[in-house]
Formats: structure tokens, C-alpha cells, sequence
């Protein structure tokens, strides 16, 4: 995957080719690279673009010297013919498309642009910067402004690494991070970087910085019903998605799983006899690489496995949050796998915001909700949770406590006041999801991979968003859609057990109920009898939460134990240390506190504390019940 870097300023800067290479750098090479590097005569301008050699034929740079305009873009933009006749399907050169599509329709040519992209134009003759993206924000794109100079990249460490900006730290995106496990809005855990929002772009222009949305989900209208004819269309739209990112000019893998969203992609797929293979990680008995190994089966194609090794885990957790920024508090690092052993695929398709089809935080219980209050409880509800709210309450020290409990809710709020929906409130929901908790959380998995693979999401391609957007949130708020898809393009699959119920998505409602409730009068009889109940099951879900408590026990305790670990700058560390006592022991599960708090530590030293020393066990108060000799 490409990715784009620079930077602008109204005054010359001394050495602007070695700021570029400063930016360059500050992300290892995995691959063999082809960079490119311009700036004007005058140094106040500097454009980088960056893509994988293996990708050949595809320009990131482009430029029209009787207008004096430049371009550079990272990503893909496909074009509008349906490949039925053997049409290529993305834009062999990206830059030169996006820079036509400017010169001829100025800033508006973004509304009908369909791909996923960063793009930065510079006029060289009314000095002048655009910064854009496209309607879903694939790709986040980071920027900052400090003493004159406007600095941008697709990676939070690039625009770090200029020394331009301040690594002071942001309390407010740390009280995000704490309360709902990623940064919301356009904020970092930084005050001077910032996230360009969703379908907008930036002007930077007589030092002034303008920001505008050219684009807006709300604004879509719900129509008519969800019917046959309804479902013939999204079969139409959905199957070009799908081809557009299953591309036949590289070595695909569709990353599957038990779950529904990567089995619609490869219903899809195998219906259309595209060539690929799938793609699981994990460990060989999870409930998820047992059912993705019958889905390969079912469909006859090739199926591949890599184990995720919980002994090097540790070593993953810095390399995750360098690509990352710091945005999203997780320990699911196994996508750092790719950062030490190359796959045996250029591009991956990923399931990730299939979600919004099914309505993912709606249900038809929420559809009489009547006023947008109502649905900011729910979500803050649905967000925190009832155990992190209670926690949230005491953690934080005194001066920074009314920041910590208050700016999340602040910022929940005004992001929900911007949207103003043509249909019932509830679809409040759904644009939160796609506005933000899928959109970082997307970048969870891709942005570790990106300098190495291609990643696609067919599942936000902006035809089929604007496709499921303008149905009804009422027709969609189950998996009725996705499976009407899999029943017309490859029935088969509906045999397999789903993974979130362990029961065939083909089973009847009759015999799906009784399941149901068979299992939840076991549960209860459990609970009177005080016996365990194991659930429904046949094999493990995750295996994270006890990898916190035995592989990435040591090196979680060397940040978070260290007495002096950033974090306690700003929370209460007795209130802190009884919660990771009580986690590591057993008794309670705090992992998305420790998640948090282990990528503030990181994000810290890598950004502010560059030239402190590694964090050490033997520097670190642990209680000798805490540490583990890993075998």
C-alpha cells in the first residue's frame, strides 16, 4: 500500500529534502520501496509518496506545469465501468486521474471519486495546499500546524518525526482512550495532531488553515422497502465491490472467519470464480480457524493457516503502536506478524464494516427511539459499560479528573449534534459506527500492513454504503440482508455453523429458537447450582485475555509497574496498581484498562521520551506473585 507525506510553509525551509527523508524514515522499510521526492526551488513546499516495488505501473506523483499544479495520492481509485468485459477496475495511475479530475472540476470532483485515498494538491501559483480523503476516510491522514508549517502523512510517526510539532500530550484524547478504547473525532493523544475528518479536505492557503466536508452519510435519504428487486441491486453493487478488491492482477487472500461478513465476501468470491485463496490466523483449535477451514472446504478453495505465537507477542506491542499513532487501545497485535515474516499474498480482503448492513449497535428494540438524547445515553451505555464506568469514576487524579470524566461524554455528544438524519434518530448509531468506531478500528488491522500488503474492504466501497444507507435502518437491523446475498450466490455455506451462535445459518426459526432456549434454561440452572457455565462453544474464542495474564505479562508489567510510567502524571497510581493486582491475579478482568494504559506508555516513549532509557524489568516495582517465567 502507497502512502503520501509533506509538509507547507510560508517560509523557506533551510533543508527541506532532508525534513523528507526525516519523514521517510521514520517507518522501516518491510519491502523493497519506490519513493518519491519533490520540492519547489524556494523549499517552502515538499511532497513524498512511497509504495511497495511489486506494485509496478502505478504512479503516486503527477504533475501539470502550465497550470503548476502537483499531485501525490496514496490508495486506490476505481473507475465506473462494471469489468464485465474485461475493463480494468482501478486506475493504473492514480495521481494523473486525480490531478485531470481537479484541473477540470476543481475541488468538487471529490463527491464522484469512488476508491480509498489520501490525495494532497499543491498550486504552485497561488501557493496554495489541498489535503483530502475520501467519503469514509480508509486511510486516516494526520496532519499538524506549528510556527508556520503545516506538516501531514498517512502515518502519525511521520509527522512526529519532523520536530516540528510538540509531543505535549492531549488529556482529552487520553480520557477517550481510557473511556472508550479509541481517540474519537479528528484528535491524537497529541494537541498538535490532528485527524482529517471523513469526506473533507484541508486548504492551507496565506497561513491559514480551512477545513471543509464534501460529503455527508446523513444525507442520504431511506427509500421504499427492502424487497426482491431491492436485493437484486445490492447483489449487482455488492458483487463489484467485491471484484474491485479480490483484484485478479495480484495474489489475493480473503482474511476469513466463523463470523458472517467475511463469508458473504466469499460467497461472492467463489460465485464469481474469482481467483484467491482465504486466509485465517490464530490457533489451530479457536472456534474461528475451525469454521474458516469448513468454509474453504464447502466453496473448494484453497485455505491457509498461520499461527499466532504468543511467545513473541511482546515484541509486536512497540511496532503496533509506532504504525498505529496511539488511537486505538488494543493488544490484538498478531496483524504485526507481517512486520517479520512477509505473507504469501500482496493484498488481503478484510470483512471489516460489514457491520453497518446489519446495523451493528441498533436493534429493533431501539427503533422507538424519539430524540437524540436518548440515543447518547444509550450509546454512552453501550460504550463505556456499567464496570469501566464505575472505575472511570476514581482514576483519575484530582487536577485532571473533571477533563477525564467529562470531555468523552463532550465528545460523544458533539459528534452525534453534527448529524441530522433523514430518517429516525436511531440511524445515529450507524453513523457513529462508520464515522468512528469502524473507522479506527479498521486501521486496528491495516495500518501494521500497509507498508507490506494491500488491504481492501469491500464493505466500504461508497456505492454499497450509499446502497445500504438509503434502506430503512427497520429492514436491516438483522443479518437478513447478508444472507438473502450468501442463499442467491452460494447457499451452501448457510450450512456451516455460524460462529457467534454455533448454529447453521440455515437451520430453520423454529429449530434456532429451541436451540436459543435450551441453552439459556442451562445457563440458569448453572447459575442456581453455582456450577460454571461453558457456553455453547465446541472450541475457545480468543485466547487474548489469558495471553495478558501469561505471555505478555512481563512486558506489560515493565511499563505499567515502572514507577515512572507517564501515566501517572495523570491518574491515581494506587487505585491503578489494586486493578492490574486484581487482573493479573485473576479475580477481575481489566484488559481494556490495560490496553489503554500499555498504549499511552508506548505512544509516550516513542514520541516524547525518545531518549529515555528502555523500560526494564529490574526498574520496575512488581509484586513477585505478578511474574511469570514464560517456558
Amino acid at each position: 500500500m502507497s502512502a503520501i507525506y509533506g509538509f507547507a510553509s510560508q517560509t523557506k525551509i533551510p533543508d527541506p529534502l532532508t525534513l523528507l527523508d526525516k519523514m521517510l524514515k521514520a517507518i522501516p522499510s518491510l519491502v523493497p520501496e519506490n519513493d518519491y521526492q519533490w520540492t519547489t526551488q524556494e523549499g517552502n513546499i515538499g511532497l513524498g509518496s512511497i509504495h511497495p516495488a511489486r506494485i509496478n505501473g502505478v504512479t503516486y506523483f503527477a504533475e501539470d506545469p502550465s497550470s503548476g499544479i502537483s499531485c501525490v495520492f496514496d490508495g486506490i481509485i476505481y473507475n465506473d465501468t462494471t469489468g464485465l468485459n474485461g475493463e480494468a477496475l482501478v486506475e493504473s495511475n492514480g495521481a494523473a486521474f486525480l490531478l485531470e479530475q481537479y484541473l477540470t472540476s476543481g475541488i468538487d470532483c471529490l463527491k464522484k471519486i469512488n476508491g480509498n485515498f489520501n490525495v494532497a494538491w499543491w498550486d504552485n501559483k497561488a501557493r496554495r495546499l489541498l489535503l483530502a480523503n475520501d467519503k469514509l476516510n480508509h486511510n486516516l491522514l494526520f496532519w499538524g500546524f506549528r510556527n508556520n508549517t503545516l506538516v501531514f502523512a498517512s502515518l502519525l510517526a511521520r509527522v512526529m518525526a519532523t520536530g516540528i510539532l510538540s509531543s505535549e500530550i492531549d488529556v482529552e484524547g487520553l480520557a477517550d482512550l481510557m473511556s472508550y478504547e479509541y481517540i474519537l473525532g479528528e484528535r491524537t493523544l497529541f494537541k498538535d495532531v490532528h485527524i482529517l475528518p471523513p469526506a473533507s479536505y484541508l486548504i492551507y492557503e496565506g497561513n491559514k488553515i480551512y477545513i471543509e466536508q464534501y460529503w455527508r452519510l446523513d444525507h442520504i435519504e431511506p427509500y421504499g422497502r427492502y424487497d426482491k428487486r431491492r436485493l437484486h441491486d445490492l447483489i449487482d453493487i455488492f458483487t463489484l465491490a467485491v471484484k474491485r478488491s479480490v483484484r485478479q492482477d495480484l495474489t489475493c487472500a480473503i482474511a476469513l472467519t466463523g463470523g458472517l461478513d467475511s463469508r458473504c465476501i466469499l460467497a461472492t468470491a467463489a460465485n464469481q470464480q474469482l481467483s484467491c485463496f482465504t486466509h485465517t490466523g490464530g490457533q489451530p483449535d479457536s472456534t474461528d480457524v475451525i469454521l474458516a477451514r469448513r468454509l474453504a472446504e464447502q466453496t473448494g478453495v484453497e485455505h491457509s493457516f498461520e499461527l499466532t505465537d504468543p511467545q513473541v507477542l511482546g515484541d509486536w506491542l512497540t511496532p503496533m503502536v509506532l504504525h498505529q499513532g496511539g488511537i486505538i487501545a488494543t493488544l490484538h497485535s498478531h496483524a504485526c506478524r507481517v512486520l517479520y515474516s512477509p505473507p504469501g499474498f500482496d493484498a488481503i480482503v478484510h470483512g471489516i464494516g460489514g457491520e453497518f448492513i446489519r446495523s451493528f449497535w441498533a436493534s429493533s428494540r431501539n427503533l422507538h427511539m424519539k430524540s437524540l438524547m436518548m440515543v447518547q445515553k444509550h450509546l454512552k451505555q453501550r460504550m463505556l459499560g456499567n464496570k469501566r464506568a464505575e472505575y472511570l469514576e476514581h482514576i483519575w487524579r484530582p487536577e485532571f479528573r473533571t477533563i477525564g470524566l467529562r470531555s468523552p461524554e463532550i465528545h460523544l455528544n458533539t459528534i452525534l449534534s453534527h448529524y441530522s438524519p433523514k430518517g429516525p434518530v436511531v440511524t445515529a448509531m450507524d453513523y457513529l459506527y462508520l464515522h468512528e468506531r469502524c473507522r479506527k478500528f479498521l486501521n486496528k488491522g491495516i495500518l501494521p500492513v500497509r507498508p507490506g500488503i494491500d488491504v481492501y474492504f469491500p464493505y466500504f466501497d461508497h456505492q454499497w454504503i450509499e446502497a445500504v444507507a438509503a434502506i430503512p435502518i427497520s429492514e436491516r437491523v438483522t443479518h437478513k440482508i447478508q444472507i438473502d446475498i450468501i442463499k442467491k450466490l452460494y447457499p451452501e455455506i448457510l450450512d456451516v455453523p455460524y460462529a457467534k451462535t454455533f448454529i447453521p445459518l440455515s437451520a430453520p426459526l423454529w429449530k434456532t429458537q429451541t436451540i436459543k432456549g435450551y441453552r439459556a434454561i442451562k445457563q440458569r440452572a448453572c447459575q442456581k447450582l453455582g456450577l460454571k457455565y461453558c457456553g455453547y462453544a465446541e472450541t475457545p474464542v480468543t485466547y487474548y485475555s489469558q495471553w495478558i495474564r501469561k505471555e505478555l505479562r512481563n512486558p506489560i508489567a515493565d511499563l505499567l509497574y515502572n514507577p515512572n510510567a507517564a501515566f501517572r502524571s495523570y491518574l491515581d497510581w494506587e487505585i491503578v496498581e489494586a486493578l492490574l493486582n486484581k487482573h493479573f491475579s485473576g479475580k477481575e478482568n481489566w484488559e481494556t484498562l490495560i490496553s489503554a494504559l500499555t498504549v499511552f506508555e508506548i505512544s509516550h516513549k516513542l514520541w516524547v521520551k525518545k531518549d529515555s532509557e528502555p523500560l526494564q524489568s529490574k526498574n520496575c516495582i512488581i509484586p513477585k506473585s505478578h511474574v511469570i517465567s514464560v517456558a
